[in-house]
């Protein structure tokens, strides 16, 4: 049968006037609430509140949630339901707390919907309830006492500081109390909208009670305390504890920790990386700490009464590529950019779209990015599908930088040696998924940053077109352009072996190109240089254009020499270099990098082996040390044999030879010895 709630609610209203409830309550057991008006189910709310039956109350107030949440009234009743219910739970119980809680954050809602006063009065009395229920708490006075070492203000500091707010910021009806307090008692204040500021400001009470760990050179009395404060628009639901409302409060207390937990400070200018997005509803993942804006002068300054000041700064949250855009140049110069709103925007423009922070060559964000705009239905980790791949390629040709996997030698070999290994986990847990410089060699970074030069994307040197060629050569064409893939088919093909062959000679294809223009050009830069050489030795270098070659060279030089009376030489021919370096440390730097063929010009020859009698006999200086002796030992796993090391200037000539202890001898002389 159909209800008629007209009829209904008349009737509701009538018993209600009449302080009948035990017949709205009995009358409530029998109806459909599903099928009610707000009006009626608020009466009946009101009608189990009377009657004492708490819990009810709350799941008919529960079922209205969305559609009542900003009207005063739902959340009174919210609120004193709640309270109500906590008493009910012992109060050693953990839920009691949660329940107190979820009642504070109902009550400071209402008080924040601009209630008529009685109404707000009688909410503050109930937190002040609440306040002193926790007290009460068993668990609250163990917390009490692990709290004995909590970094307090003292009486007079807050009252100081609740003055400065009320004259810069405004009145602050609602305090979030915090409940659990391990190192400072950070409280929330929520000042609301006025004519004049027409936004919310959430400032931090609390964190300034711990003196900053400031820099050598800045005064602990001018910079060592701060408080926090975030601006949100009028239409915020304060008080809603899901994370899409509640991350700017969670936001202002861990950054207020910050400082305490890696004894660091906080001050202009400074930003914080959240690495994740707030909440599912925004990409703002990071932070920039400003003075205060749309306030009037002094408002940046509390002056406490023992004379230390508490700086305010200000909470701006960031995008991904804003917090990289910062860190590589400055506040100022991102500041320049953002010609926005200090009043948080969770969909406001991307001041910095499409930047990549110094030395990234690709990220996984930018394409995992994708598969959540475009609700794809894959794995956030094949954006950086493409990435691994070609990592692990620069690897298998030795275009890595060693010292950037010193950790997984045996991974590394691995792959040199031709074997397959996923990398994706290990790129995004090294550098959050960016493929970067420090990955690489000399000679694989020139070669990346030719093969993901946009300038050149029409050319057949191009990694990005590659990779949508390989897919679309894999899944076939009409698929490829499919409404499935939406344009993104190259995250759809399978991360295995025989993807990563496939897509391998692509880049083989590429390297060749890029490789044969670099090396005419290595060839021609290098010959003054090995013609010199020849001149001082009085022998004859080969000199091959594929350096990686003269590795390979000097080591068949090694074994053909063992049975002949020649002896052989590998040269690394460099220009003297006018810089602070000593000859040691200036030897070590090239050896270190004797596995970077674009750095020098590597040689070898076939000669005797008195050669060298006529520059050990002459004066020269030992240069030796441990990390003299580690390089070393590379040399001989690349070269069979230690290298003779030339150095060129327009006049003058260092020849460092190596001997039998792992030494070298540097001797100097000019081009006409």
């Amino acid at each position: 049968m159909r209800i008629d709630n007209r009829e209904l609610l008349k009737q509701l209203k009538e018993w209600s006037d009449n302080d009948e409830t035990e017949k709205i309550v009995s009358a409530a057991r029998l109806l459909p609430l599903s099928e009610l008006g707000d009006e009626a189910l608020t009466i009946i709310a009101d009608a189990y509140i009377e009657e004492k039956e708490y819990k009810k109350a709350v799941n008919v107030l529960e079922s209205r949630r969305e559609r009542l949440d900003g009207d005063y009234h739902w959340h009174f009743r919210m609120g004193m339901a709640l309270y109500f219910v906590a008493l009910d739970v012992k109060p050693d119980n953990e839920k009691r707390e949660d329940i107190l809680e979820r009642a504070q954050i109902s009550f400071a809602r209402c008080m924040n919907l601009n209630p008529p006063e009685n109404v707000l009065n009688e909410a503050g009395n109930f937190l002040d309830l609440i306040e002193s229920e926790r007290e009460e708490n068993e668990d609250y006075e163990e917390n009490e006492e692990d709290q004995s070492e909590c970094e307090l203000y003292d009486e007079e500091e807050i009252y100081a500081l609740e003055d400065h707010i009320e004259e810069y910021f405004g009145e602050f009806p609602t305090i979030f109390h915090e409940i659990h307090s391990p190192d400072i008692h950070c409280d929330i204040y929520i000042v609301p909208p006025t004519e004049k500021r027409d936004y919310y400001t959430l400032i931090t009470v609390g964190m300034g009670a711990h003196i900053m760990d400031v820099p050598e050179g800045l005064s602990e009395e001018e910079n060592g305390r701060a408080e926090l404060l975030i601006c949100l628009p009028k239409s915020w639901k304060i008080g809603e504890n899901s994370d899409e409302w509640f991350w700017p409060i969670s936001l202002l207390k861990n950054l207020s920790r910050l400082p305490i937990n890696s004894k660091t400070w906080l001050g202009w200018g400074h930003s914080v990386d959240n690495k994740t997005p707030f909440a599912n509803n925004t990409k703002l993942c990071g932070t920039l700490l400003v003075y205060p804006e749309d306030v009037d002068d002094g408002a940046s300054t509390c002056k406490l009464p023992s004379g230390d000041k508490v700086n305010f700064f200000e909470v701006i949250p960031l995008y991904r590529e804003e917090v990289d855009f910062k860190v590589d140049n400055d506040a100022h110069a991102l500041l320049e950019k953002m010609n926005v709103s200090h009043i948080v925007d969770i969909n406001r423009e991307n001041v910095c779209k499409g930047y990549m922070k110094e030395g990234v060559i690709d990220s996984t964000y930018i394409h995992s990015k994708k598969i959540f705009d475009k609700k794809l239905p894959l794995d956030e980790i094949n954006g950086c599908n493409h990435i691994a791949m070609f990592l692990h390629w620069c690897i298998e040709h030795r275009l890595h930088n060693r010292n950037f996997f010193y950790d997984n030698p045996e991974l590394i070999s691995d792959i040199v040696l031709g074997r397959f290994f996923d990398l994706r986990n290990l790129v995004i847990e090294r550098t959050g998924g960016d493929l970067t410089t420090q990955y690489l060699s000399f000679l694989g970074y020139m070669f990346t940053r030719r093969y993901y030069d946009w300038n050149n994307r029409f050319d057949d040197c191009f990694y990005p077109g590659d990779v949508d060629n390989c897919a679309e050569d894999y899944f076939g064409t009409e698929k490829y352009n499919s409404e499935e893939f939406q344009d993104e088919a190259y995250m759809f093909a399978p991360f295995d072996e025989r993807y990563y062959h496939k897509l391998s000679r692509y880049i083989d294809k590429a390297f060749d190109i890029f490789f044969n223009e670099y090396s005419d050009y290595n060839y021609k830069d290098s010959l003054p240089l090995i013609k010199k050489a020849e001149k001082i030795f009085g022998c004859k270098l080969e000199f091959q254009k594929d350096q990686n070659e003269a590795y390979y060279e000097s080591r068949e030089n090694v074994r053909n020499c063992k049975i002949t009376r020649k002896y052989p030489l590998t040269f690394i021919i460099t220009e003297i270099k006018q810089d602070e370096e000593t000859p040691l440390e200036r030897l070590t730097h090239i050896l270190s990098a004797c596995d970077e063929p674009f750095l020098f010009a590597i040689a070898t020859a076939r000669t005797t082996e008195n050669i060298l009698e006529k520059f050990y006999e002459k004066d020269s200086v030992v240069l030796k040390s441990a990390a003299l002796k580690e390089c070393c030992i590379d040399l001989k796993r690349f070269f069979g044999i230690k290298p003779v090391v030339l150095e060129f200037s327009e006049k003058d000539v260092n020849i460092m030879l190596p001997s039998i202890n792992g030494e070298y001898l540097l001797l100097k002389g000019n081009q006409n010895d």
